[in-house]
């Protein structure tokens, strides 16, 4: 192994930028006299490989465009719409320049499908960002274009057939079996396959000006942001202003997308309408209500083929009762029974109803679906209490279905149990309908108990609304945002406690009922990535391969909807982590690389595809307030007015002073930058937190690896992430230390000598690289590092004093506590002189105890008890109280002294109180005593009746008149440090004895059904 020097310099990539904070570098090849694994060289990366985006620095890519505000003048027009003055001259040029290629033209990126605004490219904005762009609405010919690419990616779905007038070859949409059903008899649900949908793609992007057409290839893949475009749209333009804003906020403007669908239905372009029901549920799978609207559209056109499309792609994957009900009322309409001689139609809808129970028949509000298939079994062929055995069928699918009913808690839970009451004594009036009763009996107290509960719990929950995105802390809507999650856990822990007694006789149906709660909740708050986390780890904790699998799903499905989670990324990545190979060979451990990969992979083109997204509307930002100063009169007219107004009066000297219009535009800019800024950082520390832990991963699977190998191990991702940008110093501390920690390889010191330049006042980097150092015993390098760091810090112009404070203050303490263990007494005075530069404000005191301090003892602050005398117990406090009670009231503060009552102090807004009447005089001795006292008194008033009245100013307590309370004496010293040290009765975990749920439940006792039960008159 070669040896490592030191004092060797980087070997750096000419195009590197030491201030670059990305840090992008190369690694060099071995010598030839080398051998293959000699020292790891971080210094010798080379990316010159692979995209054209890796060869451009990060400054470079990430740079945002000088905007030049232009000045306002009047826009040309040439039929109402707005036009350069050089687009006669451009015209020649654009007939024989050949439109540009679609992969040259940002993909669809900035496209609006075809059905708004006409999309500019973002590369030709960055050539001409003056160029207005106009939107105006597609035609109806352009909307209905087909396109050969399938629906979500499929080639065909199992939808209904089309209605046709022969009754024998009617079909039904049977949703596939679950695996526990594999086993039930469908053979009469018949399914068909369909043709493909109609293309749920975007449509190509229109022409755009000759400018973009002109652009070079390199300028669209150099990785770059470009500048945003900047559009115009006219006052009309309804659709460009709606596709504006769906592009900007496609998750949270729901209003434009419900805006521009309900505008294209009303224009009769049910195409563009279609499209964008196909857009909008890419975004919003799981929007229920939005579904039904979409059907009724085709059942209103009678596009029944449309409508059963739309069933086969969303109704498995929708448990919800609104959608399966409108399924179930498609299939009555196309199977009518008005005319069923052989009963063929009635089995389809008798089918349908236990396909749709069996999805939706457990929710709160599946009652009326109950009622429905008890009615429909009663209208069927048979008669009750018949001898037939078509009327014994109907009896036992009756039966059955009533015992189904009430188990479960729902709104028609009550009139159901009557109604089966009625059923069985009325088929059977001896014992045997008893019978039944008795047996069916607990589990309807058990249910109607749970249905008291369960409305209790799901009051004032949202299940129809769209899934909003989760506000910030201490934002709009947070409160709102957090009474939902509280509200469907508690309905979640409900059914986890099991009230319906379901985990010791049907463990499958209890997992249904908490699973089919996960995914109402999943379909609400959709982008909260916490309860898609939730619901898989609940999942595979109950051990079974069906359970994990539905784990697997709603990993899965959380990860598409919300991509830029790192939450759902790492334990997607912690699964795939553990059902790996476990072997030292080199082909598995690549085998697992390529699996984890993606994982990662996935989460960061999302991170990054949002930090592109955030510097675009920064730039927004700041164009619009150049524009606004841009558009403002010349700052000389005010100067002059401030001239004229300073010869007023003295008074208007001390008024401040308006601000320049420099200063005004620093402090507008400023104000528009920071939020955005502050999510910049906050996206860029989440990117690096994201690359450290597939740093983790990859180390633990491959190793050190190599770039640009199979194998790639550590170093590959490390070698990967930095072109990618956007990296802090916690990845170059994580790659140093594996590299030192683990393999002890010198190569550490050359990525924390790298990182030093890329951060030279980062103090938490600072700090690692110090005592990296000090651990391999270089303390004359760990002191360089420190003294160099900290001039850095403080010569830094652009950070405020407390800034640098909060920086230095690590390092001085770290430094502070290893020269006062470690080093000699001249450098632990130049650290507290240091310290005592940068805080004058803190005591001498405080740093030379810490210069002594132990980890878990101060002797400095010890108090040493050398006599009794100084743990004497205090005396006990005594509270004088005072006979005049002192109120405040609307009025002022008054004296309520009155022996009859007392005056009611009560705040609240209404007429002013009157003055209190002085106190009734006494008579007799009482009234001499009352009197003597008064002439006490140490309020000085102006007439004795205003003693009982508002209190004066100069009021001074009076003397006590009262015994005074004398509080218990103190405990004894031991009893008293042994209260001290037990713990606080709030920390008590334990369970609880609650009254209140004792109260609820005696409440929900049914005396009458116990009686019936147990046979008790």
């Amino acid at each position: 192994m070669a040896d490592y020097d030191p004092t060797a310099p980087l070997t750096l990539d000419a195009n590197t930028t030491d201030g670059d904070a990305n840090g992008e570098y190369q690694y060099n090849q071995p010598d030839a006299d080398e051998e293959e694994d000699d020292d790891y060289d971080p210094s010798s990366f080379s990316f010159n490989d692979g995209d054209g985006d890796a060869h451009m620095t990060p400054d470079e890519q990430q740079r945002p465009a000088q905007h030049v505000p232009a000045q306002p003048m009047k826009p040309k027009t040439v039929g109402g719409f707005i036009v350069d003055d050089d687009d006669e001259d451009e015209e020649e040029q654009q007939q024989d320049a050949a439109p540009p290629a679609p992969s040259q033209m940002n993909g669809t990126e900035g496209a609006q499908s075809g059905l708004g605004a006409v999309a500019v490219s973002e590369a030709a904005t960055a050539m001409a960002p003056q160029n207005t762009v106009i939107a105006s609405e597609p035609s109806q010919e352009d909307a209905s274009a087909p396109s050969a690419a399938p629906l979500n990616g499929s080639s065909s779905v199992v939808v209904p057939a089309p209605v046709s007038s022969d009754t024998s070859s009617s079909t039904l949409f049977a949703p596939a079996p679950s695996s526990t059903e594999q086993g039930k008899q469908q053979a009469n649900i018949v399914s068909a396959t369909a043709s493909a949908t109609p293309s749920a793609a975007a449509t190509p992007q229109p022409q755009t000006a000759t400018a973009a057409a002109s652009v070079s290839a390199t300028a669209l893949t150099n990785g770059s942001v470009p500048p945003t475009p900047t559009t115009q749209r006219l006052p009309h333009d309804k659709v460009g202003q709606l596709e504006d804003r769906i592009k900007e906020d496609p998750k949270a403007d729901t209003e434009a997308w419900r805006e521009l669908i309900k505008h294209y239905r009303e224009k009769g372009q049910l195409d563009n309408a279609r499209r964008m029901y196909t857009r909008f549920f890419e975004v919003f799978p799981t929007a229920a209500q939005v579904w039904i609207e979409y059907v009724q559209m085709e059942l209103a056109e009678n596009n029944l083929r449309n409508v059963e499309q739309i069933f086969g792609q969303c109704l498995l994957k929708l448990p919800n009762i609104d959608m399966w009900t409108t399924y179930l009322d498609y299939l009555r309409r196309i199977h009518p029974l008005i005319n069923d001689p052989d009963g063929a139609k009635r089995g389809i809808i008798s089918q349908a109803f236990e396909v749709l129970l069996e999805h939706v028949g457990i929710d709160p509000e599946s009652g009326k679906l109950w009622r429905d298939y008890v009615d429909f079994i009663k209208g069927g062929p048979g008669t009750m209490g018949g001898t037939g055995w078509q009327d014994a069928q109907k009896m036992d699918m009756l039966r059955k279905v009533y015992q189904k009913a009430i188990r479960i808690p729902h709104s028609e839970l009550t009139k159901l149990w009557k109604e089966y009451d009625n059923f069985e004594i009325g088929i059977n009036k001896t014992s045997g309908g008893r019978k039944f009763l008795q047996e069916q009996s607990p589990y309807y107290m058990t249910a109607r108990t749970a249905k008291t509960q369960l409305d209790y719990k799901i009051e004032g929950l949202g299940r129809m609304s769209l899934p909003m995105l989760p506000p910030l802390y201490g934002c709009a809507g947070e409160d709102e945002f957090a009474t939902q999650v509280e509200k469907w856990r508690a309905w979640l822990e409900w059914e986890k406690e099991d009230p319906l007694v379901l985990k010791d006789e049907d463990i499958a149906a209890f997992r249904k009922r908490v699973v089919y709660v996960y995914k109402q909740a999943t379909m609400q708050l959709r982008f909260y990535p916490q309860i898609w986390f939730e619901a898989s780890v609940w999942c595979v904790e109950q051990g079974t391969p069906e359970m994990e699998k539905e784990g697997e799903e709603f990993l899965t499905r959380g990860m598409d909807a919300c991509p830029e989670s790192v939450l759902l990324a790492l334990k997607k990545a912690d699964r795939v982590e553990g059902g790996l190979e476990k072997s030292n060979e080199d082909e598995v451990a690549i085998r697992s690389g390529e699996k984890l990969d993606p994982v990662f992979e996935g989460c960061h083109k999302a991170l990054y595809a949002l930090y592109k997204k955030i510097v675009e509307r920064l730039n927004k930002e700041v164009a619009k307030v150049n524009e606004y100063f841009a558009n403002l009169p010349p700052e000389e007219e005010r100067e002059e007015q401030m001239k004229e107004g300073s010869d007023d009066d003295d008074e208007d000297d001390e008024r401040p002073k308006p601000q320049t219009r420099a200063e005004q535009l620093k402090a507008h800019m400023e104000a528009a930058k920071s939020p955005i800024t502050r999510a910049q950082e906050e996206l860029k520390n989440t990117i690096s937190y994201l690359w450290v832990a597939k740093l983790r991963a990859f180390r633990r699977i491959q190793g050190q690896g190599q770039p640009n190998k199979a194998k790639k191990g550590f170093r590959g991702v490390f070698a990967e992430a930095r072109p990618r940008g956007q990296l802090t110093s916690e990845v170059y501390i994580a790659s140093a230390l594996m590299e030192w920690r683990c393999y002890q390889d010198r190569s550490a010191e050359k990525i924390f000598e790298r990182g030093l330049k890329l951060f030279p006042t980062d103090e938490v980097f600072a700090l690692e690289y110090i005592k990296h150092l000090i651990s391999n015993n270089d303390d004359t390098n760990a002191r360089a590092v420190f003294e160099t760091t900290m001039t850095k810090i403080v010569n830094a112009t652009s950070t405020e004093l407390e800034k640098q404070r909060q920086k230095c203050r690590p390092l001085l303490t770290y430094m502070h506590d290893f020269e006062s263990n470690y080093g000699d007494l001249d450098k632990i005075h130049r650290v507290e002189k240091r310290m005592k530069e940068m805080y004058p404000d803190e005591p001498d005191v405080s740093r030379f105890g810490a210069r002594y301090a132990l980890p878990s003892f101060d002797g400095m602050s010890a108090q040493l008890v050398i006599s009794p005398t100084q743990a004497r117990p205090a005396p006990p406090q005594t509270v004088i109280e005072q006979n005049n009670d002192i109120r405040l009231g609307p009025n002022g503060p008054y004296i309520a002294r009155s022996p009859k009552r007392a005056l009611d102090d009560s705040d609240s807004e209404g007429p002013a109180r009157k003055f209190m009447r002085g106190d009734s005089p006494l008579k007799g001795a009482a009234g001499r005593r009352m009197q003597g006292h008064q002439a006490s008194s140490s309020i000085t008033t102006a007439a004795p009746a205003q003693l009982g009245g508002f209190a004066t100013k100069n009021y001074v307590p009076t003397a006590a008149v009262a015994p005074p309370v004398v509080h218990p004496s103190p405990l004894p010293y031991d009893i008293h440090s042994l209260l001290s040290r037990m713990p606080h009765a709030s920390q008590y975990r334990s369970t609880l004895f609650d009254p209140g749920k004792l109260v609820e439940y005696l409440k929900g006792v049914d005396v009458e059904g116990a009686r019936v039960r147990f046979g008790v008159r």
